[in-house]
């Protein structure tokens, strides 16, 4: 199997898809951050709860609870699956001489509006999560 960044004489490469390729890579290099993200929001969490007694405040740690469980341990891993994958078939695409695949790009397309709506949520539940703790700090 070819390497998407590799130089040969065989493949030239569409600008399309050295840019999808390359915003792949960003997302990937992104999901890593989210996971550590995710697990600071964890230990965060588990600093402070204690500090939470209201019945509010305590439906509010377990819908964290339930986001940051959700994320971590399913969420962002299949996503990262979900993008390695993509990758294995832009490199069989290339090898083939196939880089026109209709089915690619429409996945291409698919999968960064998912990666987007997941930055968005996750931004967003860091920016609740960081409020709800400043009210104990």
């Amino acid at each position: 199997m070819i390497s998407v960044t590799s130089v040969t004489d065989k493949y030239i490469l569409q600008p399309t898809l050295i840019n999808k390729h390359k915003k792949t890579l960003g997302w990937l290099s992104a999901s890593l951050l989210w996971k550590r993200e995710i697990h600071f929001f964890q230990k965060l969490l588990d600093q402070y709860v204690v500090n939470f007694t209201a019945i509010e405040d305590k439906k509010k740690v377990d819908h964290f609870q339930s986001i940051i469980t959700y994320y971590e341990g399913e969420l962002i891993d299949s996503l990262m699956a979900k993008l390695r994958l993509h990758e294995k078939k832009l490199a069989e695409m290339l090898q083939s001489g196939e880089e026109t695949r209709i089915e690619y790009f429409k996945e291409h397309d698919s999968l960064m509006a998912e990666l987007e709506s997941l930055n968005e949520q996750i931004v967003q539940c860091k920016e609740e999560l960081y409020s709800f703790i400043e009210k104990v700090m």
